[in-house]
């Protein structure tokens, strides 16, 4: 039948590198994370073929040890875009997460991604999760010097849960965000999420924790980004991360920063006057769905 989607192999290469060429002006990460996933047993990536022209693809990645799979990598090569093709591959992932016993199927994009969010709605995913967005480039802009009489301290997973457990409200949703991928709020999940990041914490005279961060990396074409997540609970706290956050993103001699913000953080983030205008009101939105019950 045509344009049924088929699995895709490493003959598909040049197909994918065509269909990317014009994504992100030529920066797309699919065609380098293609023969990873190719070769990785817990990953399925589809296509959708006109002809002999591939035209669209998805990728399922399973988290191992887990029931928690991600459908990412969505793509549509121009000129084949709006005739559905997104959805029939989503729909088709899903069939493919149901038989693998996936029982949290997530589903990440862009509040500015209109198109992307249609196709999770079609397929029947459900909007569980919303994060401020944004991003600063070098060189950096001036900002307020982090205050001296504080100071936060570097943790492990194991005490970010035992805070977290004790401050519930410092992260309030279930799930959180480290550099485009979200996890659960358990010991669990902050250890997978948290697995090549920095965690630091800030704490007042009293013992409350006030503040936590996260800090990543990640290098594609020479390029640095420093990617950091931010829960505070008061607005001081919150700009002296932020300060403390673009100091070390010089320091790296990082290219950009990415931010990811808590509920509190987003409203505070439009105060800070360096933020550009393309990100106000920009999230990163997780969507859900469980297979299994479809």
């Amino acid at each position: 039948m045509p344009d049924t989607p088929r699995r895709l192999s490493i003959e598909d290469y040049e197909q994918v590198k065509s269909l990317s060429q014009t994504v992100w002006e030529g920066n797309d990460y699919v065609p380098e994370s293609f023969p990873k996933w190719i070769s990785d047993p817990n990953t399925t990536t589809l296509g959708i073929f006109n002809g002999n022209e591939l035209v669209a693809m998805l990728n399922l990645e399973k988290v191992e040890d887990t029931t928690i799979a991600w459908v990412q990598g969505l793509r549509v090569k121009e000129g084949h875009r709006d005739k559905g093709y997104g959805t029939r591959l989503t729909k088709a992932i899903v069939e493919v997460a149901k038989d693998a016993g996936v029982r949290t199927l997530w589903y990440a994009t862009s509040s500015k991604n209109e198109a992307s969010q249609h196709v999770a709605e079609n397929a029947g995913f459900s909007l569980i999760e919303s994060n401020g967005y944004f991003r600063l480039y070098q060189p950096y802009p001036d900002h307020a010097k982090p205050s001296p009489s504080i100071i936060p301290l570097q943790i492990d997973t194991n005490r970010l849960h035992e805070i977290l457990l004790t401050n519930p409200d410092l992260i309030e949703s279930t799930v959180f965000p480290i550099a485009w991928k979200y996890d659960f709020k358990s010991l669990e999940g902050i250890t997978r999420l948290s697995k090549n990041a920095t965690i630091k914490v800030i704490i007042d005279e009293s013992g409350n924790t006030e503040g936590v961060y996260f800090m990543t990396t990640r290098k594609r074409k020479d390029e640095l980004t420093a990617a950091y997540t931010i829960y505070a609970s008061n607005r001081s706290i919150f700009v002296d991360i932020i300060s403390r956050t673009i100091d070390e993103a010089n320091t790296l001699s990082a290219n950009r920063a990415v931010y990811f913000l808590g509920p509190r953080g987003t409203e505070w983030a439009s105060s800070l006057g360096f933020v550009d205008e393309e990100f106000r009101d920009r999230k990163f939105l997780l969507y859900e769905l469980n297979p299994t019950v479809n």
